[in-house]
């Protein structure tokens, strides 16, 4: 299997430490010792693990870490093998009942299992600090470990560590709990902190300030913070040194790089040590501050706008620390810094993919594929809105709901609604193009973040995904336009669990939520809703081979039945006096049943998909070709959703009847013609503790790309003329 490292840096890069997830056949592989890395000449450093299996027990994803040499100002290709022999080799790790020691071999670092995060560090045999690493919110509050650390991974790369705690102002108060991950590399100058804080609070927080101190005394008087977008600008003294990234630094700077992948880096260094804030300038507020005494490593600034982190968010923010000999060159930090913000990644062929079938079918031969057809989904997604801001980045407001009034005058959130990060992953499994492998980790780790409630007295919204709001968790939690599969992509290719435990805790939410009274009443919900539901369960069996997500999933399709037994269809309730047909809705039903009919070709649901869209096909097409938006005579107007292609692909799947793929021409062809639809008129803006930019939003985007790619793949496959 090859791993391509696209030219990137123009310095070499010995050693490099390189991930990715790997996507496995059913059967191929059992046993991640088994993998080995090689540049086609000798092996390399590597370790695995499993993140998924098939239902035989074979492995299905492996979370892989390897050291790479990659040379100067040009590709490299690396090659994995599945027959290597077990390497016992770990990072040197010893426990007592006081702290965790790690040695990484330039490194050796005490980690407190109560009270302090850091006891000391040593680099090169040279103390850098004891007891003097404070992490404190609010100027008051200082963060207290407590239960210890867990070993996450440990081997001959990398040692990953776990610890949670609070943030405690005295022995009775406290505020924010947090969980601390610590990445330590084999006899490498530096490690990675993520550090995420969550509100389990009673009430929203208001942060004030949030900061990582670094105390130490040292002859060494210069100071430096390095700031870039093109090109890194210095400042050095040996006077107090501080240096913002806010909103208004951003409103004036232009940046032509894809943000997700590269905006720029931003570092602060004293004394030996070097501190990377990761993406700083798109997680704004940030900020250094360097004394006599002092690295500070501010993640609110304390004159910043304040960060309101309403009960049950999380946010998690990444922290890069490289020691280094005093005398170590502005430049050549700058590089490190850089080389922390851009990392080399690995990436895979297309057919590695659509080999293993881990993803569905998506995958067309560079041949057969349709220019017009791949260039708009491209731009789709290229064309797609940011928003800058602590709270925001990774999500886009969605201009249509806050002009309809949906969040009393201020910005509704989409909130990554109908799954943008797994798009992004099928798009860049298809296509290999970095920037859309990173949009999925932006978006994946805000939503896992920002948009499920870690905390709430109502059982019914706790860990729930919440809908387009103000405020991002303003809103419902109700089985509605958010599902699993993207944070699940985002656990298989980062190996962060967390993700993982929000997409199961997500899923229970809506087992929960289908207990309630009003998804026992025919024609009481509509067929999205269920539909949504059924997606996210076959999704979660799929993912864990566990049966029990299939028990709600026969209670949803009995309630298809009932219902549309009791209204001869699946007719959806809208004004007090009216049930009618919503295509796109109906649609939605159609697709997710079609995904439990993959797994269990039962003749009572191919027999309801079938009803269902020969029903739409009878009463839903206008004279144009189009299927109307809503039946009934103030909302016939055309229809461009594109979740329709989804429900006719299924049909034709099931039937082999051409028919199907023809009366979905006219739609497929307005989705190709249609330009992406915009937010705003152009450029930046400031709202509250965010930066916008003009573009569209990722529901258009994420909603379109897998009713148009299944109907396009299916198509071209089956040689039918869609163009």
């Amino acid at each position: 299997m090859e791993l391509y490292f696209e030219k990137l840096s123009n310095f070499d890069r010995e050693r490099e430490v390189c991930s990715l997830g790997v996507p496995f056949g059913k059967g191929i592989l059992n046993d991640t010792d088994k993998i080995r890395i090689s540049d086609g000449e000798k092996d390399h450093p590597v370790q695995a693990r499993e993140t998924a299996k098939w239902d035989d027990g074979s492995l299905k994803w492996v979370y892989v870490t390897f050291f790479a040499d990659l040379p100067k100002n040009a590709d490299k290709k690396y090659y994995l093998h599945t027959d290597g022999k077990k390497n016992n080799e770990k990072i040197d790790v010893k426990q007592n009942d006081e702290c965790i020691k790690i040695d990484t071999g330039k490194i050796r670092c005490e980690l407190n299992n109560e009270g302090k995060i850091f006891r000391s560090i040593i680099f090169e045999n040279k103390k850098i600090y004891e007891d003097e690493i404070e992490f404190k919110l609010n100027k008051k509050y200082e963060a207290k470990i407590s239960g210890g650390w867990e070993i996450i991974e440990n081997g001959p790369v990398m040692l990953t560590l776990e610890g949670k705690g609070k943030h405690f102002r005295n022995e009775k108060k406290s505020l924010l709990d947090f969980i601390i991950t610590i990445s330590f590399y084999k006899e490498k100058e530096y490690i990675k902190i993520d550090y995420r804080i969550i509100n389990r609070e009673e009430n929203d927080v208001e942060i004030e300030s949030l900061e990582f101190d670094f105390k130490n005394k040292c002859d060494k008087k210069r100071k430096v913070t390095g700031i870039s977008n093109y090109r890194t600008k210095f400042e050095e003294s040996e006077k107090r040194l501080y240096n913002e990234i806010d909103a208004q630094y951003l409103m004036y700077e232009a940046n032509e790089h894809f943000a997700e992948v590269f905006y720029g880096t931003f570092f602060g260094d004293r004394g030996g040590i070097c501190a990377t804030i990761y993406q700083a300038q798109q997680n704004y507020p940030k900020a250094f501050l360097i004394d006599d005494d002092k690295l500070s490593i501010q993640i609110v600034p304390k004159n910043a706008i304040n960060i309101n982190l309403k009960r049950g968010m999380a946010r998690v923010q990444t922290v890069y620390l490289h020691f280094h000999d005093e005398n170590m060159s502005k430049e050549e930090l700058n590089l490190r810094s850089l080389q922390f913000q851009y990392p080399d990644r690995p990436v895979l062929s297309s057919d590695v993919y659509k080999e293993s079938g881990v993803f569905p079918d998506i995958f067309i031969d560079k041949d057969d594929k349709i220019n017009e057809v791949e260039n708009k989904l491209i731009l789709s997604f290229d064309t797609r809105g940011k928003a800058y801001g602590m709270l925001h980045w990774g999500d886009i407001p969605d201009m249509h709901y806050t002009a309809q009034g949906r969040g009393n005058g201020e910005l509704v959130w989409g909130n990554n609604e109908y799954d943008y990060p797994h798009a992004a992953m099928m798009m860049y499994a298809r296509c290999g193009y970095r920037r859309f492998f990173d949009s999925m980790l932006v978006t994946a780790r805000h939503w896992m973040d920002v948009d499920i409630l870690y905390s709430s007295d109502d059982e019914y919204r706790l860990y729930g995904a919440v809908t387009h709001s103000a405020g991002h968790t303003s809103g419902a939690v109700d089985i509605s336009h958010e599902w699993v599969e993207g944070l699940l992509d985002y656990y298989h290719v980062t190996g962060e669990k967390f993700a993982y435990d929000a997409a199961i805790g997500t899923g229970r939410n809506i087992v929960k939520r289908l207990t309630l009274p009003k998804y026992h009443k025919k024609g009481e919900i509509n067929a999205r809703e269920t539909g949504w539901a059924l997606r996210a369960l076959v999704a979660l069996y799929k993912e864990t081979n566990d049966k029990s997500w299939l028990k709600d999933a026969d209670f949803i399709v009995q309630h298809f039945k009932d219902w549309k037994e009791e209204y001869n269809g699946w007719l959806s309730p809208y004004t007090d006096h009216t049930v009618i047909r919503i295509p796109f809705m109906i649609s939605i039903a159609v697709a997710s049943l079609m995904r439990y009919y993959e797994i269990d070709p039962r003749e009572d649901i191919k027999t309801m998909i079938l009803d269902a869209v020969d029903d739409m096909i009878e009463n839903c097409i206008l004279e144009n070709g189009l299927f109307y938006y809503k039946e009934l005579p103030s909302l016939r107007r055309d229809a461009t959703n594109t979740t329709i292609l989804e429900a006719l692909t299924a049909a034709f799947k099931i039937t082999g009847d051409k028919k199907y793929i023809e009366y979905g021409k006219t739609l497929f062809h307005t989705f190709i013609e249609l330009p992406p639809g915009g937010n705003f008129s152009s450029g930046k803006k400031i709202y509250a503790d965010a930066v916008v930019s003009s573009g569209p939003g990722a529901k258009g985007i994420a909603q379109a790309f897998y009713p148009v790619m299944t109907y396009y793949t299916t198509a071209v496959r089956e040689k039918i003329n869609i163009m």
